[in-house]
């Protein structure tokens, strides 16, 4: 009998009703639909710091291929690539071996093309403070160009701003970057 009683009494106040479930369900839409803004920025600040990494990285591969090859190697930055099939609304820099023309710090038709990357369609400004949009790396490590040395873009979508710059160093064709995203 004092068992029967239990079992009635567990019974009656287990499980969950519709409307607990509902209302669960409701603030878990809610909570969720406040977090996607905030996913689709960072997803956004994730793209533009790729691009960022991925221009320093072919201006240190330039580097390293010139000392290891014993040749020139360099960076040519553009914003209308005519090498191939690209839309001018892209921006552009080209990884060459210079081979064309040796010494004359810029890119020519003749130059070997290691490698073409463009940037996203949110980044809308590639500038340079160099003659020729080229940074130059000798065999000895050393970068040539005639300007500053700086590689700066700016992106920007509807929620985030970009503004990335790349110094080359000439002394030691090191490169020193400077990213701020907003």
């Amino acid at each position: 009998m004092k068992f029967s009683r239990r079992f009635k009494k567990l019974r009656s106040h287990s499980g969950i009703t519709l409307m607990e479930l509902l209302s669960t369900v409701v603030i878990i839409g809610i909570v969720s639909g406040m977090a996607v803004p905030r996913f689709q920025k960072a997803i956004e600040r994730v793209k533009m710091k790729s691009a960022d990494r991925q221009m320093k990285s072919s201006l240190r591969l330039a580097r390293s291929l010139a000392v290891t090859e014993k040749q020139p190697f360099g960076v040519y930055f553009s914003n209308n690539y005519s090498g191939g099939s690209y839309s001018s609304a892209r921006l552009y820099y080209v990884l060459f071996q210079d081979v064309a023309n040796p010494g004359m710090n810029s890119y020519e038709a003749g130059d070997s093309i290691i490698r073409v990357d463009s940037l996203p369609g949110e980044f809308n400004m590639l500038v340079t403070d160099m003659t020729n949009d080229v940074v130059m790396f000798q065999p000895n490590g050393t970068a040539s160009f005639t300007g500053g040395g700086n590689v700066v873009t700016m992106g920007t979508t509807d929620d985030v701003v970009a503004i990335m710059n790349h110094n080359v160093l000439a002394s030691t064709g090191r490169i020193k970057s400077y990213s701020y995203i907003y």
